[in-house]
C-alpha cells in the first residue's frame, strides 16, 4: 500500500483532476475578477507545494493536453493556458513567471492584440510571442528582478 509508484500515480491522478477543475474555472474567474485579484488567487504561497515531486515537463504536458481543444476563451487561449500552467508550476514549487505583452498596432483595429506566456528560468514554456511585444505585466519571481515589469521582447 505504501508503494512509491502508487503514491506517484495517485498524485498524478489528483493533478489531472485539479488541472481539469482550474482550467474549467479560469474563464469565469477572468470574466468576474480584476487581474490583480486573479493573479493573487492563482499564485499559491511557496510553502504550499502540493506537486513538488512532479517534473515541470509532466505538468506542462498535462496542462497542454487539457487545453488542446478550447471551447471557452478561444480568442484568448494563450491567457487561459498561461494562467493554468503558471498556477500548477507554482504549486510544484517552480519559480514560474507569467508575462503579458501587447503587440504594436500596425493596422486600424479596434481591439488591442496581446499575448500571454510562461517562462521558467528564462525558458519559454508556452507559445512565445509571434512578433515583438511590449511587456506590460511580469508576475512571479522575475517581477522582483524587473521592478518596472516592462520591456520589449522580440518574437522568434
Amino acid at each position: 500500500m505504501n508503494n512509491p509508484s502508487d503514491s506517484k500515480s495517485l498524485r498524478l491522478l489528483l493533478l489531472r483532476a485539479h488541472i481539469w477543475l482550474v482550467a474549467t474555472l479560469i474563464p469565469l474567474l477572468v470574466k468576474f475578477l480584476p487581474l490583480k485579484r486573479l493573479l493573487r488567487l492563482l499564485t499559491p504561497p511557496a510553502r504550499l507545494a502540493l506537486y513538488r515531486s512532479i517534473a515541470w515537463q509532466e505538468i506542462a504536458e498535462r496542462v497542454a493536453q487539457r487545453l488542446k481543444n478550447p471551447r471557452n476563451m478561444r480568442r484568448r487561449s494563450c491567457l487561459r493556458h498561461s494562467l493554468t500552467l503558471f498556477h500548477f508550476l507554482r504549486l510544484a514549487g517552480y519559480p514560474a513567471v507569467l508575462r503579458i505583452g501587447v503587440y504594436p498596432q500596425n493596422q486600424p483595429c479596434p481591439r488591442i492584440q496581446a499575448h500571454g506566456w510562461v517562462t521558467l528560468h528564462d525558458m519559454v514554456l508556452t507559445w512565445p510571442p509571434k512578433s515583438p511585444v511590449a511587456v506590460v505585466l511580469t508576475h512571479g519571481d522575475a517581477a522582483q528582478e524587473d521592478s518596472a515589469g516592462q520591456g520589449l521582447v522580440r518574437g522568434p
